[in-house]
């Protein structure tokens, strides 16, 4: 709104236009009705900023009523005894009523009974703190049906006790939540008759095969000393991958807790621990200054293992392995970007995505020995840190594997 004096003088102006075919008047009783006319006139000016200014105010008004009423979000506001006083269209449309039918009634009415102390804990506890409390309930339609939602609740004091609430629909991310629990339930006791009930026949038939073998080498026909070889390759080689099998599914289901883990100390024990690989291979091992992170320690060292023998196996015929470790910081995302490169034979791009998924083999068995679940396990710890792990590499010309790990909070 314009300030006095503009408006003065805009209102003089104007009232000057209006008197000027006004002939002689008496002075004071002329400036009388000229103090009057300048005034009137002030009045309609700011009469007129004043329409502009509620018209606005109305258009601003619909706008963001449109935008509350319309969010894919539900709203709404509660009272100190949880009773609804106000909400948009998809906080009735979850519910299943219209929004005049829920106005007043308790918002607890509509919580399932198991749910139902829970959400007036988080009540209480917003009114003790004054801090926003976030959880998940269920929650019950008009027609009876149950569905999951995630709540964020903030209470104001303006004087009186308010709570406006944010209501998510999360069913389907709690069916997905549930069926990865089952998932992850069947998984464990897959492992468990994997580890006892297979293996057992599993040893047996090795066992015996290899005392037909010992035992009757060079008395039966060379077909049959072959075949019964095969039988014990077969027999070890399946062992080799239920234990692998094992230690995939583990990966999920068996991880310790998150601890700082000196990742120099890491490797310097992983080169020790693979000291005959080394050796036999002639390979050589550096490494940049690495970060402490927080992690399962076991679970880091199993990753970096996992790569560095990945490397040494792939090596090139005529030239040693040479393996180097290295870490940048991305601050953008917050994650440290591992490296681990190599010399080896490479990897065509075609294949660079089956070569995480487990079971998978580039190669026959009578070229590279193992069961193709090496990189599976490294894939899985590094999604279990919130990771993400990728190869870049040609054939011949080696492969960096590199990988990302969240930075710790100070």
């Amino acid at each position: 709104m314009a300030n006095k004096k503009e408006l003065r003088s805009t209102a003089e102006k104007r009232l000057r236009e209006k008197t000027e075919k006004l002939g002689n008047i008496p002075k004071d009783v002329d400036a009388l009705i000229h103090e009057l006319q300048v005034h009137q006139v002030e009045l309609e000016m700011q009469n007129e900023e004043l329409r502009e200014s509620r018209k606005e105010l109305e258009e601003l008004h619909e706008k963001y009523y449109d935008l509350y009423n319309s969010a894919p979000v539900g709203y709404f506001t509660l009272d100190a005894t949880s009773a609804v006083t106000e909400l948009n269209s998809t906080g009735a449309e979850l519910l299943g009523f219209d929004k005049n039918d829920l106005i007043k009634t308790l918002f607890r009415w509509y919580i399932t009974p198991n749910y139902s102390e829970t959400f007036l804990n988080y009540l209480k506890q917003a009114i003790q703190t004054g801090a926003k409390q976030v959880f998940d309930v269920g929650l019950i339609r008009k027609n009876g049906i149950i569905f999951y939602a995630h709540v964020e609740m903030m209470p104001q004091f303006n004087p009186e006790t308010t709570f406006k609430m944010a209501v998510v629909d999360i069913t389907q991310r709690k069916k997905l939540e549930d069926d990865l629990k089952r998932s992850n339930n069947e998984l464990q006791q897959f492992a468990y008759v994997a580890s006892h009930d297979l293996q057992e026949p599993l040893r047996t038939i090795a066992s015996f095969t290899q005392l037909l073998a010992r035992r009757y080498e060079g008395k039966l026909d060379s077909d049959a000393d072959e075949f019964i070889g095969h039988i014990v390759d077969a027999s070890i080689r399946m062992k080799q991958q239920i234990e692998d099998l094992l230690e995939f599914s583990r990966v999920m289901t068996k991880g310790s807790n998150f601890e700082k883990i000196n990742l120099e100390q890491t490797i310097k024990q992983i080169i020790s621990s693979l000291g005959v690989l080394i050796k036999e291979n002639d390979a050589e091992i550096t490494y940049n200054p690495l970060p402490e992170i927080y992690a399962d320690s076991r679970q880091i060292a199993r990753l970096f293992q996992n790569i560095i023998t990945n490397s040494i196996k792939f090596r090139k015929p005529d030239e040693p392995p040479k393996i180097h470790i290295s870490v940048e910081k991305d601050e953008k995302t917050n994650e440290y970007v591992f490296s681990i490169s190599d010399n080896g034979i490479g990897i065509d791009p075609k294949y660079q995505d089956r070569i995480f998924t487990i079971f998978q083999r580039l190669h026959t068995i009578e070229e590279y020995q193992g069961t193709g679940i090496g990189l599976a396990v490294a894939r899985k710890i590094v999604e279990r840190h919130g990771g993400h792990i990728w190869v870049e590499s040609e054939l011949e010309k080696g492969a960096t594997f590199y990988f990302t790990l969240p930075i710790p909070s100070q």
